[in-house]
């Protein structure tokens, strides 16, 4: 069995090195190790790390602040 690392982007697996030892066709396994979505545990994480940056932050803050929204993630997901 060889194993072969490398990334895959826009529906191509590109190798980090020349598979020049590879003849013809070869049957093959592409196993993806991370999707790119994070779950929930992670988008919750993130929200706790910015909520608790913002509360301990002692940064004086001028003028009048601005209305932001935030995208909720099925907003984000229709991007």
């Amino acid at each position: 069995m060889l194993v072969v690392e490398g990334f895959f982007e826009n529906g191509v697996f590109v190798p980090e090195k020349p598979l020049a030892e590879i003849k013809g066709r070869q049957k093959a396994i592409l196993r993806i190790w991370e999707t790119g979505k994070p779950d929930e545990q992670d988008r919750l994480k993130a929200w706790r790390e910015f909520s608790q940056s913002i509360r301990t932050s002692n940064e004086t803050l001028e003028g009048e602040p601005e209305r932001i929204r935030f995208r909720s993630p099925e907003e984000t997901e229709m991007i």
